[in-house]
């Protein structure tokens, strides 16, 4: 395609579409005729998207590197799945096509910094050599293909590369500051000690000169006494963002003393603080893509204030060339720069990572999520992280491990909180009414069709949530369906010809291994990658016994409430049950407290009552624990013939085979069900009870 100066032709899916907006890119290095060929040296990771990853691989570098190539293997450029960001890149002018317009006037041999995202560029890396954790910068061996429409510039010769590759990446949001900002204004830069924080805030003092009012916000004092040996700012406050109270206090707080707020921190949780110090009618320009720019303005009409609110820029007509004057004219500002990427340890990226988590989702919503172990925090925290990003998420885990908590909470914590979650069963609808169940039909599209038609789930979650449970059940037939359906972000209802654009999140789970599914052609591969863009695995119950007591303290509460009882464990029954294994995780620890509730007549429950109601369960059964029916336990009287004094002879026997596995000798048995030690010996005699049960 002679005329193809924006890469359709390479969009391999869906096919013939923008880059950005393709799955998947063609990344064959055979040069077409309005193409550049790059070698590629550097590449700068977007500051969102080497969070995510340097926090998904837990800060290991292997794991990171590897993570990195594994994107660009499975998309053909390095488009984060999860933030749906890129990066840019610096290299060598390779070979030019025939039909290269040549805009910037650049020859084969030229150094250059491309200003394109690396979310649409094909790429190919052979090798990292080496990752400059501070800017998110690698030093690779690589090819990449840059189009007709994409800007570039050359390398300047007057300062470092890593400065300049690191201003060019943010070179939008400093050019946006200086059109924005006026004379004689009040300025706060939230963020301001960051690269971008740097870049805006030099950018305003640009053009206010001395006239007007700048301020920076910084996190802590230590970011504060650096920032003001640089005597930029008039006023530099050390305050958390995401603390709204103390934003909001007569002595030292900030409401609404600015005429434009700049919002450099790259992560949510901080629009709020823009609100509250922007004056009425004045200006907030998010210069991150780590901000809820909906949340804003809605938040905006709900108080009440006139805001015009400025998203982030990417790229403005000159864009470049004011930015690198901007380095010029404030050598202070280069320095900066220069000195962030100085003497970095990775360990120290890794506590700032963890304190700004921990900041972050203080003021979570996590309702319902009841937990102790490392494991379970280790989930939570990777639900919290994801929920700030529109990608998909697989919940992995065995039947009753509390997969739709999860995806609640990821909803809960999002973006789209305000629109609704729907939740469908794939493996509870009959495979003809699947279809119409979650795309909807027309009137009159088949035998028993409503008059009116009727919308699907997939319309009702629009803006919001839709939950798939037991994705691993959905017919191939759908599994195709689905997978249009993501691709091309419409639906068409079943007896209908008129595409629906649909704008839905969606979140899977499965208590099934998928990628055995795909390799035994049981599940679609491609489908498959684009739910798993996300995985979180959450693990069983017996694998993170810490959660046990919380969560049975937190039944026995929701129990007593129900049926207004005042019930409580006891300490040796609540050390006992810690060391049961629970196959059935905890939809049966939740289902045996509430027999404990229902069958126990003390106030009490004791070692002995928790015994007596497993004593049901203890039937042989070799299935999969995640294989189990979830159903009401067996009861007592079930087997015909059998006399009151046999049947309670079973049940003591059992009773005595469960404890003897569970205590080391026949006094802590005799403890645990309070009768005599002498007793407990005749009576394991009495049913032949060895010494391991």
């Amino acid at each position: 395609m002679t005329a193809d100066i924006f890469g359709l032709g390479r969009s391999l899916e869906p096919s013939f579409s923008l880059a950005q907006q393709a799955w998947k890119v063609d990344n064959t290095m055979e040069l077409r005729p309005g193409e550049l060929l790059v070698q590629v040296k550097i590449i700068s990771i977007n500051l969102v998207s080497f969070s995510e990853i340097w926090e998904e691989t837990g800060g290991d570098d292997a794991l990171l590197r590897s993570r990195v190539l594994e994107i660009i293997r499975a998309r053909g450029k390095l488009h984060n799945p999860v933030t749906n960001t890129g990066g840019m890149l610096y290299g060598v002018v390779a070979g030019m096509g025939a039909a290269y317009p040549n805009h910037y006037g650049v020859q084969v041999g030229d150094e250059i910094i491309s200003l394109v995202s690396l979310s649409i560029t094909p790429l190919i890396l052979t090798r990292i050599l080496s990752v400059d954790y501070e800017c998110a910068q690698m030093e690779v061996e690589g090819q990449a293909i840059l189009y007709a429409s994409s800007p570039v510039v050359q390398k300047p010769s007057d300062m470092p590369l890593r400065v300049a590759i690191s201003a060019m990446d943010e070179a939008g949001a400093p050019a946006r500051t200086f059109r924005t900002v006026e004379r004689n204004q009040s300025v706060l830069v939230l963020g301001a000690s960051g690269r971008t924080g740097l870049l805006c805030g030099y950018a305003a003092r640009d053009k206010m000169g001395e006239s007007g009012r700048l301020v920076g916000l910084v996190r802590d004092r230590e970011s504060r006494d650096l920032l003001e040996r640089y005597q930029l700012y008039d006023e530099v406050l050390a305050l958390d963002a995401t603390n709204v109270p103390r934003l909001v206090e007569e002595e030292g707080g900030i409401a609404r003393q600015f005429d434009v707020v700049i919002n450099c921190i790259n992560s949510a949780n901080t629009e709020l603080a823009s609100l509250v110090a922007v004056k009425d009618k004045g200006t907030v320009y998010f210069a991150s893509l780590g901000c809820d720019y909906k949340f804003a303005a809605l938040t905006a009409e709900s108080i009440g204030k006139e805001v015009t609110i400025l998203p982030y820029t990417g790229f403005l007509e000159g864009h470049a060339a004011y930015t690198l004057g901007l380095l010029r004219r404030f050598p202070r500002m280069r320095d900066a720069l220069q000195q962030r990427f100085e003497g970095v340890e990775a360990e120290r990226v890794r506590r700032q990572q963890e304190e700004q988590w921990a900041e972050e989702h203080q003021d979570a919503n996590v309702g319902g999520y009841i937990f102790r172990s490392k494991e379970s925090k280790f989930v939570l925290r990777q639900a919290l992280k994801v929920a700030r990003y529109s990608s998909n998420v697989m919940v992995c885990g065995e039947s009753g491990v509390g997969k739709e908590i999860i995806a609640r909470i990821i909803h809960q914590n999002s973006e789209r909180k305000s629109f609704p979650m729907v939740k469908i069963n794939c493996a509870a609808i009959p495979e003809p009414l699947l279809e119409s169940e979650l795309f909807g039909y027309e009137k009159g599209s088949f035998t028993g069709a409503g008059a009116k038609g009727k919308h699907g789930l997939w319309e009702t979650a629009q803006n919001g949530t839709l939950f798939l449970d037991e994705v691993g059940e959905l017919p191939l037939s759908i599994q195709a369906k689905l997978l249009r359906v993501i691709q091309e972000k419409e639906i068409v209802r079943v007896g209908g010809v008129t595409p629906i654009k649909v704008n839905v999140r969606l979140i899977a789970a499965t208590n099934r291994d998928l990628a055995e599914m795909v390799r035994q052609n049981r599940f679609r591969e491609d489908l498959y990658y684009r739910l798993n863009v996300y995985p979180i695995t959450v693990p069983p119950l017996r694998r993170r016994r810490a959660d046990i007591v919380p969560l049975a303290e937190h039944f026995i509460q929701r129990y007593n409430r129900e049926f207004g009882l005042n019930k409580a464990l006891g300490s040796k029954t609540l050390e006992f049950l810690e060391n049961q294994p629970f196959p059935g995780n905890i939809r049966e620890l939740q289902n045996l407290i509430q027999r404990l509730m229902i069958t126990t007549d003390f106030q009490i429950i004791e070692v002995r009552d928790v015994l007596a109601a497993l004593a049901y369960d203890q039937k042989e059964d070799h299935s999969h624990p995640a294989e189990k029916p979830a159903g009401p336990p067996p009861q007592p009287f079930q087997e015909e013939g059998l006399s009151l004094k046999e049947l309670l002879a079973r049940q003591e026997e059992a009773i005595l085979r469960a404890c003897r596995k569970q205590y080391r000798s026949t006094r802590e048995m005799a403890r645990a069900l309070q009768i005599s030690q002498p007793s407990v010996v005749r009576k394991l005699n009495q049913y032949g009870i060895s010494e391991n049960g």
